[in-house]
């Protein structure tokens, strides 16, 4: 008896070994697996942005402000037109906002590493198109720089640094060397990207929100403005936000994820919330624009109005039997 309970204990513990040996083993080739596609995707086409986008309807108030995009593929715009990439939405939408021209640089790339947000920070702070001469006003309601980066450091664990403290003295430096207002868009939860299957979708899933969190403590430390990268991808089905190999946002994704930085933008520097559709509208917007800057053009618009009614009252309705006989 003592001989067969020994037996088969000792069957039970072989076999958690084994399945354990195994859950490790799946674990190393999925997340083999996914770094190889993500160090593809360096290889990509992405946004490289350096532009002056122009304030709408020529009411530019010869000023201009500055947008400084900082880290990796969510938010340079992979694989999608300049036009529908962020550097080029959320300028716009500022642009709009400010009533002045925007400058744009963008500095972000596919795959990126906590290890390169030093060397951008670099290239924003010593950019010439960035500089706070080019302003006559260059307070932080003026210049904005938004930084997404950690997807990286949980796909490269071993390569990268410990990206909390890296990401805290890269907004130091762009807020007392350039006088940046900064916007960080904390890691997404990888975990939740289609296609991911256990072991490696609950490690994943575990990790990027650990990250986030710290992100997220580290960027309200550093007296910065943390948004949830997760939380914007939402309003329809995830897969339709992301693009097809699941890494990084669609065309979809990342105009969403523009409004919410300009949302968060807006409600920073307490923009006016009523925004001119009539540049959305054109029909509508003639009409709009003309009752705004001329005065009594509403109350001309209702008189034409009744006095076509009033055409239309006094027309005789033709007499069709009278017509017949």
């Amino acid at each position: 008896m003592g001989r067969r309970l020994i037996y088969t204990l000792a069957t039970m513990g072989a076999t958690v070994v084994g399945a354990g040996a195994s859950a490790a083993g799946l674990l190393r080739h999925q997340a083999g697996s996914l770094r190889s596609s993500f160090d593809d995707d360096k290889n990509r086409r992405f946004s490289t942005f350096t532009e002056a986008i122009a304030a709408p309807r020529d009411n530019d108030d010869d000023d201009s402000a500055a947008l400084a995009i900082i880290g990796d593929s969510w938010l340079c715009g992979v694989d999608v037109d300049a036009d529908q990439a962020p550097p080029t939405l959320i300028g716009r939408g500022l642009a709009r906002m400010l009533g002045t021209t925007v400058r744009v640089q963008t500095t972000a790339r596919p795959s990126a590493l906590s290890d390169d947000l030093h060397r951008q920070v670099d290239e924003i702070l010593r950019s010439p198109w960035l500089s706070r001469q080019l302003s006559d006003r260059w307070s932080e309601d003026r210049r904005f720089a938004i930084i997404s980066i950690g997807t990286g450091d949980i796909i490269h664990p071993i390569q990268a640094t410990i990206g909390v403290p890296v990401l805290n003295q890269a907004i130091n430096r762009l807020q007392r060397e350039g006088r940046y207002t900064v916007f960080v868009l904390v890691c997404p939860n990888l975990g939740g990207l289609p296609g991911l299957r256990d072991p490696l979708k609950t490690s994943l899933r575990r990790t990027s929100r650990v990250l986030a969190g710290s992100q997220w403590l580290a960027a309200l430390a550093a007296r910065a403005v943390p948004l949830r990268s997760t939380g914007s991808l939402s309003g329809t089905t995830r897969r339709s936000l992301l693009n097809g190999s699941g890494r990084f946002p669609s065309e979809l994704g990342y105009a969403q994820l523009s409004s919410t930085l300009l949302s968060a933008i807006a409600e920073r520097i307490e923009a006016p919330v009523v925004v001119d559709r009539s540049l959305d509208i054109p029909e509508k917007g003639e009409t709009a624009r003309r009752h705004e800057l001329v005065p009594g053009a509403e109350a001309q618009s209702d008189a034409e109005e009744s006095a076509v009614t009033e055409d239309i009252r006094a027309e005789p309705v033709p007499n069709h039997s009278e017509t017949v006989s």
